[in-house]
């Protein structure tokens, strides 16, 4: 229970609420202030005046409820942000404690090779990616298979042997994509991790995979892949609220609801007239 508390301590310890009340602040006045300039262009276009004058009226409500609307969306887009931001602090507080591991781990790998008198093949493995160490395990199991076929091969004609060494190569390009789809949808499957973060895992070098920055980074860029619906959610209710408005304006023009501009002084001028 103790070691539970202390693990909840260090978790909410670098945790600033205050940070994260001045990004909803922000977000606030920031969307109040897009939804009012909205409501001030739509006036001053003439999109808001209606013939009708109840309709007319109605429609100043635009002035309250778009600032309202984007103040709503404003605060949950700044709470988004601002947990985000608060998530990458904490991480990033966990550099040094990652790093003295990972570095453990890949001196375990050195001393390893060492022991086998294997120095090149450590030097080679620091400098290739994942995706390549993959592709060469791939080259070598298809030539283990050729090599159990090469005595039958003894009598084969020149063009036949160059067909074979194109078919070694296809084979071999056919292969490390299927390790790396395989790759991706296992360790996807098993982990959770976004494919895109996995993509990554297989494009860094070997040696990348022991430094903290790189394990952070992809940790962080789950958390981005983790929290992108939450941001496409408040874009499709951005995107709602603005159809609304469209709609309404849409459907008066269609309706002949839109005020035109001189009408009301060609009709004051002739009463005068008919009288």
């Amino acid at each position: 229970m103790d070691q539970a508390q202390v693990l909840l301590d260090g978790l909410w310890e670098p945790f600033s609420f205050l940070s994260l009340f001045g990004y909803i602040c922000l977000g606030i006045l920031l969307g109040s202030f897009i939804g009012l300039l909205l409501a001030l262009f739509l006036q001053r276009r003439g999109w808001l005046a209606r013939r009708k004058r109840w309709h007319h009226w109605l429609l100043k409500l635009h002035f309250l409820l778009l600032p309202l609307g984007g103040a709503v969306l404003g605060s949950q887009g700044g709470m988004l942000y601002g947990g985000q931001q608060q998530v990458h602090r904490h991480l990033e507080s966990y550099a040094p404690l990652v790093q003295v591991v990972a570095g453990g781990v890949w001196l375990e790998f050195e001393r390893f090779f060492a022991e086998q008198d294997q120095h090149a093949l450590g030097q080679q493995l620091q400098r290739m990616s994942v995706q390549e160490v993959l592709n060469q395990l791939a080259a070598q199991y298809v030539q283990e298979q050729l090599l159990a076929h090469a005595p039958q091969l003894d009598g084969a004609s020149l063009s036949e042997r160059v067909g074979l060494k194109l078919y070694e190569q296809l084979q071999q390009q056919l292969l490390s994509v299927a390790v790396r789809d395989m790759a991706v949808e296992q360790a996807g499957k098993y982990s959770g991790v976004k494919p895109q973060v996995i993509l990554d895992v297989l494009d860094a070098r070997v040696e990348q995979l022991f430094h903290a920055d790189f394990l952070l980074g992809l940790l962080k860029q789950q958390l981005s892949q983790v929290l992108k619906p939450f941001y496409l959610t408040l874009l499709v209710l951005l995107a709602l609220m603005l159809g609304l408005v469209a709609a309404e304006v849409l459907l008066s023009r269609y309706l002949g609801q839109w005020r035109v501009e001189g009408a009301a002084p060609a009709l004051a001028s002739a009463e005068p007239q008919v009288q």
